[in-house]
């Protein structure tokens, strides 16, 4: 039985879920973004996204800590230095 629900919410995900658009501004693709990622949060279980959004953090934290940059020379790089 538990095999034919997940069958079924599969099938039902696969259904709710809608493609990324094409987007023709910078805005208008991060709008699409939202809306895709907020439906994909939606119709699926809070175990898969989370641990998929876990693995993005935790790289772009590794990604960081591998940075020879220190935090004031990254920010001066940014623009986003503030002077006291």
């Amino acid at each position: 039985m538990k095999n034919r629900f997940y069958k079924d919410r599969k099938d039902q995900k696969n259904k709710s879920m809608k493609k990324l658009k094409p987007a023709l501004t910078n805005e208008e693709e991060r709008m699409n973004f939202v809306e895709y990622w907020a439906n994909y949060v939606k119709t699926h279980d809070d175990k898969v996204w989370s641990r998929q959004q876990n693995i993005l953090i935790n790289s772009q934290l590794q990604s960081a800590q591998a940075s020879f940059l220190t935090r004031e020379q990254y920010l001066k790089i940014k623009g986003e230095l503030r002077r006291g």
